[in-house]
């Protein structure tokens, strides 16, 4: 098993451990990484799940969407991170959005499962990855911690079944509906991102690194390489996320 720096890193699409310090740095222009907080909500309010009790938001990053759960439906949100800095701007933003007294940011592993004895009305995977295993393991450990009828929103992708490209960091659609089921959820409602929408937020992201990185290129020119890795490594997945997957999120409901 990856330890969880290499998991954060991978997480947030780098492959070298040498970038965990300067992640913070890098991505301290983004708020939101990854999901779409207004998705989310409005997929939330949508199907009915007006004021749920308690709400986990499992890597929640900086807190873009358990900030905007908190102020749109009033309910209270525990959001678990193992980047510091990233726990530190989820608190700040959320005194800034008045939703202090709701919002409560925890650093952890959340391999660690430090949830599991607490239950929860929905719970939030924000564009994990593989951190927790594939689709269905990752499903399967918040099922534990779910109240009856309990709702999960994953922000994710896939491959269709017949496409020709060799991509490993996802499933093929087929898969990825069957995990889904194999772990006891079924689908309520699923909210799908257009190319177009893709782009412009993959260019945005993009933009803000790329002067970050380009900062730290000129600090530590020793590790240029290492930040222009990076760099090479978000248009490789850019790539792939505008023009091979299907991407989304869902809203799943435990059986």
């Amino acid at each position: 098993m990856k330890n969880v720096i290499e998991s954060v890193v991978e997480s947030l699409d780098g492959f070298d451990v040498g970038l965990y310090p300067h992640l913070p740095y890098l991505l301290q222009d983004l708020w939101r990484m990854g999901s779409d907080p207004e998705t989310m909500v409005s997929l939330l309010k949508k199907e009915g799940v007006v004021r749920p009790r308690r709400v986990l938001d499992v890597g929640c990053g900086k807190g873009a969407v358990s900030i905007r759960i908190a102020e749109e439906l009033g309910c209270p949100v525990t959001g678990i991170d193992a980047v510091p800095a990233f726990i530190d701007a989820a608190r700040r933003r959320a005194t800034e959005h008045r939703v202090g007294r709701l919002c409560r940011f925890v650093i952890g592993d959340i391999r660690a499962r430090t949830w599991e004895p607490e239950k929860f009305d929905a719970i939030v995977f924000g564009a994990l990855g593989s951190v927790l295993g594939d689709l269905q393991e990752t499903l399967t450990i918040p099922a534990r911690s779910l109240n009856d009828r309990g709702y999960v929103l994953l922000d994710d992708g896939y491959l269709e079944d017949a496409a020709p490209t060799a991509y490993d960091r996802c499933l093929r659609k087929s898969i990825f509906y069957g995990q889904i089921a194999a772990a006891g959820f079924e689908v309520v409602a699923e909210a799908i991102l257009g190319k177009e929408e893709i782009e412009a937020t993959d260019r945005s992201y993009y933009i803000s690194i790329e002067r970050r990185a380009v900062e730290l290129m000129r600090r530590f020119p020793d590790q240029a390489g290492l930040f222009q890795g990076y760099l090479d490594a978000q248009e490789r997945e850019n790539s792939v996320l505008e023009n091979d997957l299907v991407c989304g999120t869902w809203l799943l409901r435990i059986k």
